[in-house]
């Protein structure tokens, strides 16, 4: 036996061990690794970056559309209660390769039903984040307001003829107690993929429901950066992560965002880093398959 032989058959022997073990999650990440090497497979990673908040405003929508056209994002999920959503339903539509989602609000904007009685004020404006969940914690929300709301809100998006593809939300509201189950109910109604911090929550009846292999919501703010990025992919490329999602927010800043979010400037810089050629470059060096929930 050659060497060369010798240490494939060590290769193998070690990872039937390490597989009967199964001692931990990443452990059997790195299983999967050495099987790759073993077979002669390209190891890549499934990457999606999602654009959150399509339709916030008009110059969020550019901005998506431009990490769209020349850079990484594949997939964004659009706002039905904002300003800017006739707007990016055209551009979704001039832009059929950009796969769209739905990013569920309870936090932001103006109700699409009237007439709310725990999730809304008197004018029909949502709480504030902080003010909604100190709601839910006093167990003054509504969940059937919140359902019919969700509902409202994924069939005007469908009325507009756009199939979503998955479901988060703003805020990450969808993972509260109590609206976390309305949320999955409605993905499996819809036969949707979504984001989701547990997926252990993916059991039983709402076992087909898909997710990612990871999430990251770290590129955001000061550590949105190309270094910073680089070094989270290769963290995850390093345990064998085949499908992760990174939440994104990129934007041009126009009146309507500079006058509602505290996020501004920094979405600006989103763009110039997510159309970056030196991250491109770093994602084909990597055999990362740039995609979208659709693709897992």
């Amino acid at each position: 036996m050659s060497g060369y032989e010798e240490s494939l058959h060590i290769l193998r022997t070690d990872m039937i061990v390490k597989a009967q073990i199964k001692q931990s999650y990443v452990y059997m990440l790195q299983i999967r690794i050495l099987s790759n090497i073993i077979k002669g497979d390209a190891i890549f990673m499934k990457l999606i970056f999602n654009a959150d908040d399509f339709g916030y405003s008009k110059g969020v929508n550019l901005g998506i559309v431009e990490t769209f056209r020349r850079g990484l994002v594949r997939s964004t999920t659009i706002m039905a209660c904002m300003p800017g959503f006739c707007d990016a339903v055209l551009l979704a539509r001039k832009n059929s390769n950009l796969k769209i989602g739905i990013h569920l609000m309870l936090t932001t904007g103006k109700s699409i039903l009237a007439g709310h009685k725990t999730i809304t004020n008197a004018s029909g404006n949502f709480f504030t984040q902080n003010e909604f969940l100190a709601k839910i914690q006093n167990k003054e929300i509504d969940l059937l307001e919140v359902e019919a709301e969700f509902e409202a809100q994924i069939q005007k998006v469908i009325a507009k003829r756009i199939t979503p593809v998955h479901f988060d939300s703003h805020h990450h509201v969808h993972n509260l107690p109590g609206i976390i189950e309305i949320f999955l109910k409605l993905a499996k109604k819809y036969d949707t993929k979504v984001r989701i911090n547990d997926r252990n929550l993916l059991i039983g009846e709402y076992g087909a429901i898909q997710t990612t292999e990871a999430f990251y919501s770290g590129f955001y703010g000061e550590d949105a950066t190309c270094d910073k990025l680089k070094d989270v992919l290769t963290s995850y490329i390093d345990v064998g992560v085949r499908s992760l999602e990174i939440m994104c927010h990129p934007a041009f800043i126009d009146y309507t965002l500079h006058s509602t979010s505290i996020y501004t400037i920094n979405r600006a810089y989103e763009v110039d880093i997510l159309t970056n050629k030196d991250i491109k470059n770093f994602v084909t060096k990597n055999k990362l398959q740039i995609c979208s929930f659709e693709d897992i």
